[in-house]
């Protein structure tokens, strides 16, 4: 039993070393990775609340904006159609402008 022992012999130390570093390596890859895809995923989040900010403010009643957004409509009228133009700034200083044309059934 003890000669069973004695020939099990284990990873040398420049193995283990060499081990630790992809190791290291792998994990804060995939940590800066996973840091970039969270950003990402915020950004477009931001992006799209924006945007449907902005498509809601162009409605003929437009609902409220949360707290902190800047709004600037602007609404003009050529012959039977309205114009609505609408810049929007959210809290974080992105900026989006939409313009939309309500026109009558008919036209």
């Amino acid at each position: 039993m003890s000669d069973t022992l004695n020939r099990r012999q284990g990873f040398s130390l420049p193995e283990v070393i060499l081990a630790m570093a992809l190791m290291i390596t792998v994990v804060s890859a995939l940590a800066g990775y996973q840091r970039g895809l969270a950003t990402g995923f915020t950004q477009l989040a931001q992006y799209r609340q924006l945007w449907r900010n902005a498509w809601q403010q162009t409605q003929w009643g437009p609902g409220e904006m949360p707290e902190g957004w800047k709004v600037n409509r602007v609404q003009t009228s050529a012959q039977r159609c309205v114009s609505i133009s609408v810049t929007i700034t959210s809290p974080v200083g992105r900026q989006s402008q939409m313009t939309r044309l309500h026109c009558p059934a008919g036209q």
